[in-house]
């Protein structure tokens, strides 16, 4: 490396979705066949707001369908809808069941009595190149760069986890943990590689059409040759069932980050912020809009320039299947940000994170995806002016 990099901090934002670490999970049920896999996917992870809309479209476009029908009938009875879920059972005639289908029945109604926990889990292992390496994957909100820009190969490992448990019968009051590590690791220049590793838990209500989640996190970044910092907090989300493809998601966050090294105290600060996103699901594709306001405010008055900003953020984005198997997914998100003055003036930045890739059914398991991402921040202040461009390749296994 020709010239010694600017050790500056990163400024971690934490941008909460309608679904938070399982978003992803959910994006996986979208690769199933049908409305009735789709819903049976999100009645494993626990998301009865949407399995109920998957089972209520698969009827809507086939009445016969028996094993919707049923699933549906379970799944009301579970989430206290006994006279919807008597009115579905009362229509099917049991003497045109198969063998198979009272079977069925059977296994369905004992689970929906007996099973009150569910877990997901998502792990993705991927090789890319990195044009400029010094900009953090993880977090770009307060970045100044070399004037060098870094390039080097990486590879990159990423594990999530759902743990869903409710505590008297489907549906009602449950608890829920999530957890995710990512770790990256540069070919060329290891000062780069980035740990980072977070959990949520907590709990909340659900029933057909409304959700409520109550969480406490905690969060650790390794980076720059060093733990960097911790945070801790509490992020509430709200999802409401609108129509059967539409959801409401409402969200908030309060957190206190803390740097771990005594040379980065005087960064801590604490953040606040506030978000709503509105997302459209079908069978195999899926749309969003989302919005979002942070604010940082420095703990100490001997915090470093820009320390104290607000940030706007609006993301567009969806899942567009292309070909049976073969799934485009697009994300593009805009960032403002308006720093706090200082005795040298203000500071303006317009970030802009874009993101295309395409994923690969491979089996009911593994799925192979390709991704570029393209970042730029323009600022007036010449040091936080930066571009990159980032490639991968990898292998993604649900369980």
């Amino acid at each position: 490396m020709s010239s010694m990099p600017i050790r500056h901090p990163l400024m971690r934002y934490c941008l909460l979705t309608i679904i938070m670490i399982t978003a992803t999970l959910h994006a996986d049920c979208l690769e199933k066949a049908d409305n009735l896999a789709v819903g049976i996917c999100y009645e494993e992870e626990g998301n009865t707001n949407l399995a109920q809309a998957a089972y209520e479209r698969a009827l809507f476009e086939n009445e016969d369908d028996t094993q919707a029908r049923l699933r549906l009938a379970a799944l009301y009875k579970t989430i206290h809808m006994s006279p919807q879920s008597t009115a579905l059972l009362t229509q099917i005639d049991e003497r045109k069941l198969t063998p198979k289908q009272r079977s069925s029945l059977a296994l369905l109604r004992k689970k929906s009595d007996t099973s009150l926990s569910s877990f997901r889990a998502r792990a993705v292992l991927s090789i890319g190149y990195d044009d400029n390496i010094n900009i953090n994957p993880i977090d770009n909100t307060n970045l100044t760069t070399t004037d060098e820009q870094i390039g080097t190969a990486f590879s990159r490992a990423t594990l999530e986890g759902s743990y869903l448990h409710d505590l008297n019968e489907p549906g009602g009051w449950f608890l829920r943990g999530d957890g995710s590590f990512y770790y990256q690791n540069s070919f060329s220049d290891h000062e780069y590689d980035v740990t980072y590793g977070r959990l949520y838990a907590g709990g909340g209500y659900r029933n057909e059409n409304f959700s409520l989640y109550l969480p406490l996190y905690y969060d650790r970044l390794n980076y720059l040759d060093r733990d960097l910092f911790q945070e801790s907090g509490i992020r509430p989300d709200i999802n409401i069932q609108l129509t059967s493809t539409l959801i409401l998601d409402l969200n908030g966050m309060y957190s206190s980050r803390r740097y771990i090294q005594e040379a980065d105290k005087a960064r801590d600060d604490e953040i606040m912020g506030a978000g709503a996103g509105l997302f459209w699901i079908d069978t195999h594709d899926l749309a969003y809009i989302k919005m979002r306001y942070v604010d940082y405010s420095a703990v100490s008055e001997a915090a470093p320039d820009f320390t104290d900003k607000t940030l706007y953020y609006i993301a567009l984005g969806g899942i567009y299947e292309i070909i049976p198997a073969l799934d485009l997914h697009t994300d593009y998100q805009f960032r403002y940000g308006d720093f706090e003055e200082i005795a040298q003036g203000t500071r303006e930045d317009k970030n802009h994170d874009l993101k295309l890739a395409l994923e690969y059914r491979l089996s009911t398991d593994f799925r192979v995806r390709g991704q570029y991402r393209y970042l730029y921040n323009d600022s007036n202040v010449n040091p936080a002016r930066y571009q990159k461009s980032e490639t991968l390749l990898g292998l993604i296994y649900t369980y």
